[in-house]
């Protein structure tokens, strides 16, 4: 029978129909879940064929894995053998050939194509007897492939199906790679969220300012580089009235730091109650740190035992910069005795020194990301710097006109490394 041209129009007016419905739905689609089903009873729709499948790529083994099959003709039992999971390299079987090449294939006579794998016939019942396969590409990025089995009209596929099914595979690809970015916003949203936890958690750690007597203050601040850092300082009552006041920098960044960060801030806590000498409490607290950080990790460290009523500071250093004593007008860097980074081996000595605070003398240690903070020509705030912060400072505690200071040199640069100053001083 002859078919009109009218006929003709109206079908191909239909298809194309049903291939702009198929752009609206796959562009409100955002689970993966959701859309795969969607995918194939769209390519069904727009080719009128009994079954489809569709295989996505995996990059990182370079194979297609099995994602999806639908039959209109099959029942869901037989349906059921094809949800076992299929590997297949690329160059093998009908969409392997479509997947290496990126290029699309109608075969007209499947049984009497070399390239045709029989297995899921064989166990399913269903007899192919044409397929037309195309890849599923993203940007010349292979995604994966689509294939439409059985046109329910004719004997086989035709040019036109093809056009049609090749138009689908390029709207595929898009729904696919907005899905994919979809997730990773829901994974990057979820992390942040856990991060926001983790910063609220750790902002727990850092110490309320104690109010003293006699003129006598200590304080301290610290800004994480990220959501969590690995800058720790505290303040620790002592029964003769003393205070133990530390800062504490921890190896790297981000979260690995923030977590061997509360970890010493534990051991630290614990050494603390024995009331020891600075050296001896550093000791104990290396030793301690080097069960779980065995050298893999450190943390440089400044240790002071802070004497209110005499002003004495007694410290001892581990591998961090050295104090400074700061009287107005002058910076001076104090002595550094010696002392390993706790964390690296499990015995180590540590030197001690002392000097007693007059009024308007200031005690302050900071970590590396003050001097080390850079701007946007890459350029470090330094050593000069900082003492000019501390020299002109209006107001005790200096160390907040420092802080200022570094947030106005690094400007929209976000900082490469936490931030943190503490200070005891006399007023």
């Amino acid at each position: 029978m002859e078919i009109s041209g009218e006929s003709v129009l109206t079908n191909q007016a239909g298809r194309l129909k049903k291939l702009i419905q198929a752009n609206e739905v796959l562009a409100s689609i955002e689970s993966l879940v959701d859309l795969l089903p969607q995918l194939l009873r769209l390519a069904q729709d727009v080719t009128g064929a009994e079954a489809s499948s569709i295989m996505l790529y995996n990059k990182d083994k370079n194979i297609l894995e099995f994602a999806l099959a639908m039959n209109d003709v099959l029942s869901e039992t037989r349906m059921d053998i094809l949800k076992e999971r299929i590997e297949l390299p690329l160059g093998k079987g009908i969409a392997g050939w479509v997947a290496l090449r990126k290029e699309s294939l109608n075969v007209v006579d499947a049984q009497n194509d070399i390239r045709f794998s029989r297995e899921a016939d064989k166990k399913t019942g269903f007899e192919t007897r044409c397929i037309l396969c195309v890849p599923i590409i993203h940007k010349n990025e292979l995604l994966g492939v689509v294939q439409v089995l059985n046109s329910s009209a004719k004997d086989c596929f035709d040019d036109e199906d093809q056009e049609l099914l090749e138009s689908f595979g390029h709207l595929a690809g898009v729904a696919l790679v907005r899905s994919e970015l979809m997730i990773q916003r829901l994974h990057q949203q979820r992390f942040e969220t856990q991060l926001e936890a983790a910063s609220r958690i750790q902002k727990q750690f850092n110490p309320k300012n104690p109010k003293l007597s006699g003129g006598n203050h200590i304080w301290g601040n610290s800004v994480p580089a990220h959501f969590v850092g690995g800058d720790l300082y505290d303040f620790i009552p002592n029964s003769d009235g003393s205070w133990y006041v530390y800062v504490a920098d921890v190896s790297g960044k981000g979260l690995p730091a923030a977590l061997i960060m509360s970890a010493l801030w534990t051991r630290i806590r614990a050494a603390a109650a024995k009331e020891l000498l600075p050296d001896d409490m550093m000791a104990e607290v290396n030793k301690a740190a080097f069960e779980f950080m065995s050298g893999e990790m450190f943390a440089t460290m400044v240790l002071v035992r802070f004497y209110p009523e005499s002003g004495k500071c007694s410290y001892c250093v581990a591998g961090h910069p050295a104090p400074l004593l700061v009287t107005d007008g002058e910076v001076q860097e104090l002595e550094r005795p010696l002392g390993l980074p706790v964390g690296i081996v499990g015995k180590e000595k540590y030197g001690i020194a002392d000097i007693y605070l007059k009024e308007g003398q200031s005690f302050v240690v900071v970590t590396d990301g003050v001097d080390e903070a850079r701007n946007n020509d890459k350029e470090f705030f330094g050593t000069d710097r900082l003492a000019e912060n501390l020299k002109n400072a209006e107001v005790l505690p200096r160390g907040k006109a420092l802080i200022k200071g570094v947030s106005k040199w690094r400007g929209r640069t976000p900082p490469n490394d936490d931030t943190t100053v503490i200070e005891i001083y006399k007023s």
